[in-house]
């Protein structure tokens, strides 16, 4: 028979509800589980909406900055951007902030 581990709490979801709820439970020195589907937790809004939308905005607000600069005086020739490199400061940053919930 396998063993069984009790918990004084078990949240479903490890999104903005849920992992407050559970960091909360265990300050106040409940045991707790959290269930989620994803790999990394933070639900929708860190993994496919709001944070990597915001991630890559960033870095298409800084492309225009860039193309802008001569207003400023600062010379600066063929600036693209390289799509491969923006996709991979987004999964970073999800990355980074899905590591900090856990």
């Amino acid at each position: 028979m396998a063993s069984m581990t009790s918990y004084d709490l078990v949240i479903i979801g490890g999104g903005p509800g849920g992992y407050p709820c559970a960091i909360r439970a265990s300050q106040l020195g409940m045991s707790v589980a959290v269930i989620d589907d994803r790999e990394l937790l933070g639900g929708t809004c860190l993994n496919i909406g709001c944070i990597p939308s915001k991630a890559l905005l960033q870095a298409t607000e800084r492309l225009e900055m860039a193309r802008n600069l001569e207003a400023f005086g600062v010379l600066v020739d063929n600036v693209r951007a390289d799509l491969a490199g923006v996709m991979r400061h987004k999964a970073r940053v999800v990355t980074e902030l899905g590591e900090g919930v856990a």
